[in-house]
Formats: structure tokens, sequence, C-alpha cells
């Protein structure tokens, strides 16, 4: 099944204290993966070959490929296009594959010691990290021309930095709220018309699931030490019409929105006692797997949960129905979190054609399709986009429909520990040791000072 660990982080709950350090440091490279194809499967290797070598047998040339988290569900589909660019460039491709929990270290490394490959695979809000290392080249010759011009214009600027296109986006995820059918039968709620378009309305659902036989948790919250739950959280900040940043990259986390926000998400908890027991344990991904289960009434979440629910009733693993509707809206409007993944060309490649030529391969328009189709991403391609398979099926439509809503998170070169703190600010209101107010106003001072 498709794993949901996007945007996982082997960063622990960032202290005060390490994140002056962090900040004021100018950070590490972060550890989060937009849009990742999660640990789980991976091929492992920590992409310690040489760069750029020309096969060591002094003859056919080589380019080195690094990704993320390659999974047996995708395995396949690498080796058999990486043999076939091998075949019609007479040259070996390094394909290395690390988990998402040895990817920061492994990017580190290799940009450090001189020894980065030749093209990579990564999250776009690498790019200002990665720029701010000089590991990147610009590919705006490829971007700005007809290969660009397949692109949705919106993925497309994901991949820019400073008005250059440092990466072609690779693959792309945003999200919707799933919600049991079954369970909102039992709660008396129709479970063809929902009515789950605002938070109120999630709400109220919720609240009838909760009065109901309770047998299983109405509403699934994320509130665990983990780089998600900002993820899962931002729905509702920017809702509200609260931001991260203003348009000169400053903090801007307490504004009243961003307050309404907060104290809507930890009341879903505190007061109206509607979500799973213990938020303050749970990542996206535990309640992400309550909900496939059939054990939670709704959940915001990816594709691939729609796509791992078909898969478990195919199997016999699981009998219940679901269906998926729009992230609710707020007072200020409705968003869903978009993150794209890139492919790079690193500068210190010594074969940035042969680089270009091998992103060029991968993007034919049926290896594209046969990608998202595998892999479970949404279409970076239009043309792949605009295909019935997406557009109008019962798992994929509404979040083809959802780009419209789509927003990222803002671009700063420690967006890491920026959103370390955001968590940390989430858990203090969701444990109730701070109210809403005081804990967004005490992470606007902590990111204040680390950002002078």
């Amino acid at each position: 099944m498709q794993p949901d660990n996007n945007d996982r982080s082997v960063e622990d709950s960032i202290d005060r204290r390490r994140l002056l350090q962090a900040l004021g440091a100018g950070g590490a490279i972060a550890i989060a993966g937009c849009s990742g194809d999660g640990g789980s499967g991976s091929d492992g290797g920590e992409g310690d070959s040489e760069s750029g070598g020309d096969g060591g047998d002094g003859g056919t040339q080589s380019v080195q490929f690094l990704t993320m988290g390659v999974g047996d569900n995708i395995k396949q589909f690498f080796e058999e296009n990486n043999a076939a660019f091998e075949d019609e460039h007479d040259v070996d491709v390094e394909f290395t594959s690390v988990t998402w929990d040895n990817a920061r270290q492994t990017v580190n490394n290799r940009v450090d010691g001189g020894e980065a490959p030749d093209v990579s695979r990564w999250p776009a809000r690498w790019i200002p990290q990665l720029v701010g290392k000089n590991a990147l080249e610009p590919l705006d010759g490829m971007m700005d021309g007809e290969f660009g011009e397949q692109f949705y214009d919106g993925v497309a600027e994901g991949t820019m930095y400073n008005g250059s296109h440092y990466g072609v986006p690779w693959a792309a995820s945003n999200k919707c709220l799933y919600y049991n059918k079954d369970v909102f039968e039992a709660a008396g709620l129709d479970p063809e018309d929902p009515s789950l378009d605002s938070w109120q309305d999630m709400l109220d659902a919720a609240t009838q699931i909760r009065d109901s036989d309770g047998s299983v948790p109405a509403l699934g919250l994320a509130g665990a030490d983990a780089i998600e739950t900002g993820s899962q959280y931002y729905h509702y900040h920017w809702s509200h019409g609260a931001d991260l940043v203003n348009d000169e990259g400053m903090p801007v986390v307490n504004s009243s929105g961003a307050v309404d926000a907060l104290s809507l998400y930890t009341d879903l908890h505190l007061e109206h006692n509607v979500t799973q027991s213990s938020p303050l344990s749970s990542t996206r991904q535990d309640i992400r797997q309550l909900f496939e289960n059939g054990d939670l009434g709704m959940v915001i979440g990816h594709v691939y949960t729609g796509l791992n629910i078909t898969a478990a009733k195919e199997n016999g693993d699981v009998d219940f129905d679901y269906g998926i509707v729009q992230v609710p809206r707020g007072p200020e409007g409705r968003y869903s979190l978009f993150t794209i993944d890139t492919l790079a060309i690193l500068s210190q490649s010594e074969h940035k054609d042969l680089a270009r030529d091998l992103i060029r391969f991968y993007f034919d328009e049926e290896r594209r399709f046969q990608y998202s189709k595998e892999k479970g991403f949404l279409p970076v391609v239009e043309a792949v986009g605009e295909r019935s398979y997406f557009s109008e099926s019962k798992n994929w439509g509404p979040f083809v429909e959802a780009g419209q809503y789509a927003r990222a998170r803002p671009k700063l070169s420690n967006f890491s520990e920026f959103n370390d703190r955001m968590v940390q600010a989430i858990q203090e209101a969701l444990a109730d040791r701070k109210s809403p107010q005081k804990a967004l106003n005490d992470a606007q001072s902590d990111l204040e000072d680390a950002m002078e």
C-alpha cells in the first residue's frame, strides 16, 4: 500500500535554544519530504558512489540518479525505465534510493563532500537551502521553453526561487476530507450528502457521531511531535485569514485569525471531545491508518488513503464505504496544502547534458501517466491530468478539483525549524498548557528573535 510519510522528519521537538541556533546559523537541510514516496520498502543505500564517473571501466559514461523512498510499489518502474534509458543513450544509470530518514544526511554529506549526484529528486521546499549552498543548477533553459509548457502553471512556479527554476516538478500532492459513510449512516447523517462544506459543518457532523453509538472517534486530529502536525493544522490557519510569514518573509503567526484557527483546532479535542483519545501522541500516519481501518469518522488525507482502502477492500481486508469532499472552508476561504517534489541537476555534476536527457526521458507523457497511476501522486503534466483516469475517478476526481484551492508552505531557507516552533505552539495549546493566544504569541516572539 501507499505509505504516508510525505512530511516525515527525524527532527525532534525543538526548544528555543535549538531554534535560535538553527535559524541563526542558517540551519541545515530539512529532512521533511513534501510529497515523498515514503520510507517504507526503500531499497536502501547511502548514495556514496562517485560523482559523475565514467563507469569505472574507462568506457561507458554514467549518470548518478539519487532519489528517496522508492518502495516496492514503484521499484519496478524505475528499474525498467533506467534500463531503457541506458539502452537509448549507451550509458550507465547509477540509481540510488535512500529512506526519508537518511535523506537529509545523505544530501548533506554528498553535497558538502563534493560528491553530489548528477540528478536528484527532493521536496521543492529544500530548494532555498540548496541554493544557499550553491548546490543547484538553474534550469530556466528547460523550463522556459517547450519542455516547461507541459506543466501546470502553479506546479511549475513551485520550483522557482529568486526568479529561477531550480528543479523540474516531479510529483505533487494535496489533500481532501475523507468521511466514513458507514459511520455517517449509523449516526443518522446522510452518507451521500454529508454537508461538510465548512469547519462548523464538520464539527456539527462530528458532534452527531460522538453522540451516537460512539463506537469510533468522529475525527482524526494530529498533534504529535512531528512535522506533519503543522501540515495538518495549516488548513485551519490559512482558512481563517492567517499567514505564516509576511511579504518580507518575517513571521506573522499570532494574528487574530491564527488564534481563532488554533482555538478551533484545540477545541475539537479539549471542548468538543470529537477526536481520537490522544491527539498529542498521534501522527498524521496514525490517524490515516485509523481511518483506513474503518476506525475513524473523518480525516484529512492524501489521495492514496482512498487508493489504499480500495486495495484493502479488494483484498477483503476491510469492508466499509467512504466519501471524499473538499477540505472545509473557514471564514476567509478554503485551502488544500499543496506539496511538490522536484528533479534537480546538481552544480557539481560533470554530466549536465546527460542529466538533462535523463530528466526529459522521464517526462515522456506515458511514463508520467504510469508513475502517477502507480504511485498515487497527482499529475504534474497537464496532458496527463486531463486523462479521464484521473478526472472521472472517485479517488482522484476530488483531488484534481482541490487544485484550485492549493496553497504551498512558504519557501524559507529554514522552514523545518520554523515549522517545528509552530508544532510546539500547537502542542502547548492542545495540551492545555497555554491558551492559543499565549502559545502563538510565544511562537511569534521566538521566531522574530531567531529571524532578526
